[in-house]
């Protein structure tokens, strides 16, 4: 009956969330300048490119890390372990790419705990180096809204950046390792490599950024100056998804953080649409590599 309940509640939340963002796009329907509105198929075909650029990238970076903490990997392996677990994040909870991702990873006999400290170096890498962006963004737009006080984002910066130095991370490891009976672990990285780490992955938002510039240009238009803009905007939008542990795949939540965060360049029910949109682009483009990835054999 709880699980029931549970499940009804979540229903419920993410049919409320779209009904409130159908809701003010229709509301502010008349706002939108539809002259300025085209379609490009060859903008959003670029778009396409740099968006697997981006997911490339994601799946290297994420090689790297296992390459510090001395595990081999090779990159199609990597592809199907990543984009196969990536499919959990659609399912009620927050737990299923991880363990999907730890499975996989044990059935190619890689440690459990190194899975798992593997990806919470890339979640951690992944948001810092996000938000990074998007502060340097915020030095590009200075008049951008964000309904955020930006110290507080350089604040969470420079403690997450305290966190990932080895010494730190490899204790606050080891005493959750302790408290579950494992024993401890030993992580083979120096702070220059953490951060080299932090620098590739700036550079992979910033090719998500190039793809998303694209993708709103083949259907109005925005200037290239925003990308690290889109980048971080989409980067903390995504992050915001992750922590609502109650929507699978931050559905709604995220797309209302971005929406929030477009307003800033258009009216508030384009920026809705462009947000739906870009949910659909990034998911044909998972659902293409899962495809690809049925195809390599662990």
């Amino acid at each position: 009956m709880k699980r029931i309940n549970r499940a009804s509640l979540k229903i419920v939340v993410i049919l409320g969330i779209f009904y409130f963002l159908v809701r003010t796009i229709y509301r502010n329907w008349g706002q939108i300048d539809f002259k300025q509105l085209h379609f490009n198929v060859p903008l959003l075909s670029v778009s396409i490119l740099f968006l697997f650029i981006f997911f490339l990238l994601f799946i290297f970076g994420w090689k790297l890390i296992l390459r510090g903490l001395g595990v081999s990997l090779s990159f199609l392996k990597a592809l199907k372990i990543i984009f196969y677990s990536q499919l959990g994040k659609y399912l009620p909870g927050k737990i299923w790419t991880i363990v999907g991702r730890m499975y996989f990873c044990q059935q190619l006999g890689v440690s459990a705990s190194k899975a798992f400290i593997s990806m919470v170096l890339e979640m951690a890498l992944t948001i810092i180096s996000g938000m990074f962006i998007f502060l340097v963004g915020l030095s590009i737009f200075p008049g951008f809204r964000i309904h955020i006080n930006p110290f507080l984002l350089i604040i969470v910066v420079i403690i997450l950046f305290i966190v990932i130095h080895p010494r730190v991370f490899t204790r606050i490891i080891n005493i959750f390792l302790q408290l579950v009976k494992k024993g401890p672990i030993r992580i083979d990285l120096g702070f220059s490599q953490i951060c080299g780490m932090m620098l590739y992955y700036c550079l992979m938002w910033l090719s998500f950024g190039i793809a998303f510039y694209f993708l709103i240009n083949s259907t109005t238009f925005i200037a290239l100056p925003t990308v690290p803009i889109l980048a971080g905007s989409f980067s903390i939008s995504t992050t915001m998804g992750a922590i609502a542990l109650f929507v699978p795949g931050g559905l709604g939540v995220r797309e209302s953080v971005l929406a929030l965060l477009l307003s800033n360049f258009f009216p508030i029910s384009l920026a809705i649409l462009l947000s739906v949109l870009s949910r659909i682009w990034i998911s044909f483009g998972e659902l293409i590599l899962v495809g690809i990835s049925t195809r390599i054999k662990l």
